[in-house]
């Protein structure tokens, strides 16, 4: 009997070592693994065409948040395609419709007139958290964060609070 209450407890602990390795629930158990992706309304200005997209990666327990612009000349030539601007990294913690992400690291590139070209993003430490919302409808996924804290995901101006992300292949 005391062999097996010995054995009992040991696994017991050894169980308890690998929930708490795991962090809880991971987002492959929401279904949110991958890269999600989401294009803004186009911004004209000069006769050129900016267009920009965010794009958020999801695996185990962290993100990737990347923004990205594209800038098209009047005669439809590319100025510069698809560029990353700007990224967050950081961890997540997920549940059926609610997640939490902190923030570990952000960066920006800067934008080279001359050459008409992107930096490479320069990360740097950050700190910042998230309540973010969502849901899951076959390859949409839906993100709302109510920015300015009053219940609902709508009206904020300039910056949406509901954003609608389609799973990249």
């Amino acid at each position: 009997m005391k062999q097996f209450l010995l054995m009992l407890c040991a696994a017991v602990l050894a169980l308890g070592l690998v929930a708490c390795q795991s962090g809880g629930p991971s987002v492959e158990d929401f279904g949110l693994a991958g890269t999600w992706v989401t294009e803004f309304e186009p911004k004209q200005e000069n006769g050129e065409t900016l267009k920009s997209k965010a794009e958020v990666t999801f695996s185990g327990n962290t993100y990737k948040y990347s923004w990205f612009k594209k800038l098209i000349a009047e005669d439809g030539s590319i100025i510069h395609n698809w560029s990353e601007t700007a990224r967050e990294t950081g961890s997540v913690s997920v549940s059926s419709d609610y997640m939490e992400w902190t923030a570990k690291s952000y960066g920006t590139a800067e934008y080279n007139k001359g050459t008409q070209a992107w930096s490479p993003v320069n990360m740097k430490s950050a700190t910042n958290d998230y309540a973010i919302y969502y849901s899951i409808e076959g390859d949409k996924l839906t993100l709302m964060e109510d920015y300015n804290l009053d219940g609902d995901f709508d009206d904020v101006i300039g910056v949406p609070e509901t954003i609608v992300y389609t799973k990249e292949k």
